[in-house]
């Protein structure tokens, strides 16, 4: 992987400081379609409590705002940089910085979960499931998007250290027998997948 390339991997992982205000910019068009993708998956209802898991700038706040009516949305992303960009943006909604396996929750306390384009960190997704597992409600959804390993590699990140190279059978393996997987159009020539699982009553979930 050329420098460039590995810089830009990074950023994608971790955004900070101008490279990753620049980078959160540059996001902001390429996962436009995939999130929308995403959100439309999700099936927001009104009322609902929904978490976006990887939220970046908060570019799905508003959509996600809108579905949800009187319900209430939050956004959780790693990234200290991407968080106060988010909330500079959109002071209405609630947002966490903290890591995939630690979200600051309740149990059971959650509606639907959008996780678009942060899958490929998951390095330690039986962590990131269980944390899921915990905060969402039985009857509740999780709608994750990603671009496929061989796009990335096309787009010149594929040897990144930092983003997982998925295919819809890895998604599966991830998400378990009862996640749906579908092969979707993303935009700029890159094929995305959109997993869904809906947590069902009595039901097992993922990285159970």
């Amino acid at each position: 992987m050329n420098p460039l390339a590995a810089t830009l991997a990074r950023q994608l992982a971790s955004p900070s400081g101008t490279g990753g205000r620049l980078v959160g910019q540059a996001m902001r068009v390429a996962n436009r379609r995939p999130t929308r993708l995403a959100i439309t998956a999700l099936d927001v209802r009104r009322g609902d409590t929904v978490l976006d898991l990887g939220c970046g700038t908060g570019d799905a706040i508003p959509a996600l705002t809108a579905a949800a009516g009187t319900g209430r949305v939050y956004g959780l992303d790693h990234s200290q940089d991407m968080i106060a960009s988010a909330r500079r943006r959109h002071p209405g909604a609630a947002f966490y910085a903290a890591p995939f396996t630690d979200i600051p929750m309740l149990d059971e306390s959650v509606d639907r979960i959008l996780a678009s384009n942060v899958a490929y960190f998951w390095h330690d997704d039986r962590a990131v499931l269980g944390e899921i597992r915990r905060v969402l409600r039985r009857g509740g959804r999780l709608a994750v998007y990603a671009t496929t390993g061989d796009s990335l590699r096309r787009i010149g990140i594929g040897s990144s250290e930092t983003h997982r190279q998925l295919t819809p059978a890895d998604l599966q393996v991830m998400l378990g027998p009862a996640a749906i997987i579908t092969s979707v159009n993303a935009g700029f020539g890159v094929t995305g997948m959109i997993a869904i699982f809906d947590k069902r009553a009595q039901q097992r979930t993922p990285a159970e």
